[in-house]
C-alpha cells in the first residue's frame, strides 16, 4: 500500500465528531501505511462498509476489504493475524485469547455501537414486565407454555401467540444469548420476519390481541407506537427498552458491539489507526443510519481517549 498523507482530513472529521484534535496532528501532515482487511458480524458489515467508503476517501486506498463471516471465523483469522480488525458482538473467548498470545497479536477492544433486542406486545395482552424467567420459560426450546397464565405474574389467560426474526439473524442470536442462556436456544413455533420485514412484524402484533415477540430495536425503533414495548427484569427490577436503557446495557437484551486490532498496527502512521480513526470519529452517525445503536457523545470520547492512550498514536489531546 503507498503511504499517503491524511493527518488535516482525518483532524477535521475529528472536529465535526468531538470537537477536539491533537495540536500537533492539525498542525502537520500525517503519512500513514499498511493494510486494512475487516471481517466479522453480518450485522455490522454496513457500519464497516460505510467506515471503509470514508477511509478510502480520506486515503485514496483501494486495496481495503470487508468481510462478513461471522464473529467467531472473524475472531480466528484475527488471532492468526490474517485480518487486521475483527468487527464482532461477542468478547473473546478463553480461547481466542490464548490463540491471540500464541501468534503475539496484543489485541486492544474499542466498543463502536450498540445493538438489542426489543421485547414487543399487543396492547391489549396487559404485558407491561416480564421477567427473565418468565421469557425464558417462554421462548426456550421445547418449551410447553402455550398459555400466557402458565408464566404467572397475573398474566392474561391467553394462548400464545409468539412473533420474531428469522434464526439466522443478529437479533435471535442476541436474545436468545441473554434470555435463554446460549445462543439459538429457541422454541420454532413462532412466526419469523426477516429485517426488512420489520414493518409487518409491527403490524402483525398490533392486528393480534394475543401477540407477543422481539425484533431489532434500531430496525423498528421508529414504528414502534402501534404496540407495547415490554420491560424486562433481570432482577434487579423492570427496565424498559430505549435509547439510554440500551446504551448503558440495563435494559438486559443488549450488547456492545467491538474492534478488536492489535496494538502494534494501530499506533502512529499506521493505516489500522487511520481507519479506527475515521469509525471513532463517525461512529454515531454510522450506528444511526445502519441499523445499529450509537454510542453516546460521552461514550465516543471515553473509548478513543483510551485507545489513544494505550497506542501512544498521540501524546496528548488539547482542546
Amino acid at each position: 500500500m503507498q503511504r499517503r498523507f491524511v493527518g488535516l482530513v482525518i483532524c477535521a472529521a475529528l472536529v465535526l465528531a468531538l470537537g477536539a484534535c491533537g495540536a500537533d496532528s492539525a498542525a502537520k501532515l500525517q503519512s500513514v501505511s499498511g493494510r486494512v482487511v475487516i471481517d466479522g458480524s453480518r450485522s455490522m458489515q454496513p457500519f464497516n462498509e460505510k467506515a471503509e467508503q470514508i477511509f478510502r476517501e480520506v486515503t485514496g486506498d483501494s486495496t481495503t476489504a470487508v468481510l462478513a463471516s461471522g464473529d467467531s471465523a472473524a475472531l480466528q483469522r484475527f488471532c492468526a493475524g490474517k485480518v487486521e480488525i475483527a468487527a464482532v458482538t461477542r468478547p473473546l473467548s478463553s480461547s481466542e485469547q490464548r490463540a491471540c498470545a500464541k501468534n503475539g497479536v496484543n489485541y486492544q477492544r474499542l466498543i463502536v455501537a450498540h445493538q438489542a433486542a426489543v421485547v414487543i406486545a399487543n396492547r391489549s395482552l396487559g404485558a407491561s414486565c416480564l421477567t427473565s424467567s418468565q421469557l425464558n420459560s417462554l421462548w426456550k426450546s421445547g418449551s410447553k407454555v402455550d398459555n400466557y397464565d402458565q408464566l404467572g405474574g397475573g398474566l392474561s389467560a391467553a394462548p400464545v401467540s409468539l412473533f420474531g426474526p428469522t434464526a439466522s439473524s443478529a437479533a435471535f442470536e442476541l436474545f436468545t444469548s441473554t434470555i435463554s442462556g446460549r445462543a439459538g436456544d429457541s422454541r420454532s413455533d413462532y412466526k419469523p420476519y426477516v429485517y426488512p420485514q420489520a414493518a409487518a412484524l409491527i403490524a402483525a402484533v398490533a392486528a393480534d390481541k394475543n401477540a407477543l415477540g422481539y425484533f431489532d430495536y434500531a430496525w423498528v425503533r421508529d414504528q414502534l407506537s402501534p404496540v407495547s414495548t415490554v420491560a424486562v427484569d433481570d432482577g434487579s427490577g423492570c427496565v424498559a427498552p430505549k435509547l439510554s436503557t440500551i446504551q448503558d446495557h440495563s435494559y438486559q437484551p443488549s450488547r456492545p458491539l467491538y474492534y478488536y486490532f492489535d496494538r502494534a498496527t494501530s499506533g502512529p502512521a499506521t493505516a489500522v489507526g487511520t481507519f479506527v480513526e475515521v469509525t471513532m470519529a463517525n461512529a454515531a452517525r454510522f450506528a444511526s443510519s445502519y441499523f445499529l445503536v450509537p454510542l453516546t457523545a460521552e461514550q465516543i470520547i471515553d473509548e478513543r481517549a483510551r485507545w489513544l492512550r494505550e497506542t501512544g498514536r498521540y501524546k496528548q489531546i488539547t482542546g
